[in-house]
């Protein structure tokens, strides 16, 4: 399948119009192939800074996401909002994001790459458009052939940071009130892919922190989106990756975060790898750490994720 040019608005024209749909079959009549704008009341922000430099998209100004539909008969119900990283400053948009939703729709779940807003906004506009995008799912439930119970999160680096955001604060009240803010954005399960989880001390990532925050932010903000903090009674089952060598984001992220997490809900699972290697995506022969996502698939064929 080959979209024209005019049916894709903005920079995803040129990403999208002869991106092929590995794994995913024709869309099933009524169900969207262009991308569905998160906050689809509000209108779209123009000129629109949004670009693509060395596959990566930058300046997100209206967000937005990509759905992937499993072939027709395989759907299990299951969907997932992917969240690629990239520091908060650009989005790794294929091997953190198109690569994941092929992988998931092969295997019947629905999913969804997000392209939220980042440092030219800052904080709380990732998470807004993150919890708007699992309520945006939840919607269209019904129509979309999607169980509003079997909506989980992904997302890898920043983008880890910004999923285990929406599953440890999705009930906290920022800004401006959500029109759908009746609907729940807890997601159902969540996956972490080298996550950034801390925004302080030796193991922060400083350029997710400075990108979300500011160069001199509040101390109670830091406090507040380093999220090891924010996990409560009501936290999802977590999947976890990491390297134990990663140099960019320090597996300690995960350590802290996965100690809370299994305080609170023993279905969760903490994988950690030989490598040094951080953003490995689904990258084949990178030596153990690329077994990672048949270690997920297991996990969610456990938890029932998979099954209709």
């Amino acid at each position: 399948m080959c979209l024209s040019p005019r049916a894709v608005p903005g920079v995803f024209a040129l990403l999208l119009y002869c991106l092929p749909f590995i794994g995913v079959a024709q869309p099933v009549t009524e169900l969207l192939v262009d991308p569905i704008y998160l906050w689809d009341e509000k209108p779209r922000i123009s000129p629109d800074r949004e670009h693509i430099k060395d596959q990566r998209v930058y300046a997100v100004d209206n967000p937005a996401m990509i759905p992937y539909w499993p072939e027709a008969g395989k759907a299990n119900g299951t969907a997932v909002v992917i969240f690629p990283g990239g520091g908060y400053v650009r989005l790794a948009i294929n091997h953190e994001g198109h690569d994941i939703g092929k992988w998931f729709a092969a295997r019947g779940v629905v999913a969804f790459v997000v392209k939220y807003r980042m440092q030219e906004y800052g904080f709380p506009a990732p998470l807004l458009d993150g919890l708007r995008a699992v309520r945006q799912v939840r919607k269209h439930a019904s129509e979309w052939h999607i169980d509003p119970a079997k909506v989980g999160v992904i997302g890898f680096s920043a983008g880890g940071h910004l999923a285990a955001s929406v599953a440890t604060r999705h009930n906290v009240a920022l800004g401006e009130a959500d029109p759908l803010g009746e609907i729940s954005a807890r997601p159902d399960f969540a996956i972490l892919g080298y996550p950034v989880i801390t925004l302080a001390g030796a193991d922060a990532h400083a350029g997710s922190r400075n990108a979300l925050l500011g160069d001199n932010p509040d101390p109670e903000l830091v406090q507040d989106n380093s999220l090891q903090t924010r996990v409560k009674t009501d936290v999802p089952p977590v999947f976890m990756l990491h390297g134990v060598g990663d140099q960019a984001v320090p597996v300690g992220n995960s350590l802290a975060f996965f100690n809370e997490v299994q305080k609170h809900n023993k279905q969760s699972e903490l994988h950690i790898y030989q490598t040094n290697i951080h953003g490995v995506g689904m990258i084949q022969g990178q030596g153990t750490v690329s077994s990672w996502p048949q270690a997920l698939e297991l996990w969610l064929e456990a938890g029932g994720w998979l099954n209709p």
